[in-house]
């Protein structure tokens, strides 16, 4: 068990530096979103980037949660005897209150996503309108 912890946590060193490396890249390197079309760094382009951003922000989310599933028991026993002093939940309970917190997280995340679907807004495309001046000026 120790030796899969130790590359569990290796790996996901690994990922959770590559989203920090891939993000500084795209923050400092490149100019803002709206004016990277055409830019390129070794061959990528922004949007590339941004993609391979994304898919290492995945595999450090997937290893973390693989990381919690390993230590649930150990957080399970710290969470109840030492933050809501109570004795130990058994197996059975912990499996439930882990596969509660789980559905919890994913609800709360569809339920933001779908909130962010709902609130986005498409830039206009009325021409701009010119304001009005204040009488006595101008013809």
């Amino acid at each position: 068990m120790t030796l899969i912890n130790f590359w569990l946590d290796a790996l996901l060193f690994v990922a959770v530096a590559s989203v920090v490396w891939i993000s500084l890249v795209l923050w400092f390197v490149f100019p803002a979103p709206t004016k990277a079309a055409g830019w390129s760094l070794w061959g990528f382009t922004y949007d590339q980037w941004a993609a391979a951003q994304f898919v290492a922000l995945c595999i450090a989310a997937a290893l973390t949660l693989e990381h919690v599933v390993l230590h649930w028991n150990w957080v399970c026993t710290v969470l109840a005897t030492r933050v809501l002093r109570r004795k130990r939940p058994d197996e059975a309970n912990q499996a439930v209150y882990g596969v509660g917190m789980f559905i919890v997280i994913l609800v709360l995340v569809k339920a933001s996503l779908i909130a962010a679907m709902l609130s986005v807004r498409e830039p206009s495309t009325a021409p701009l309108q010119r304001p009005a001046r204040p009488a006595g000026i101008g013809k």
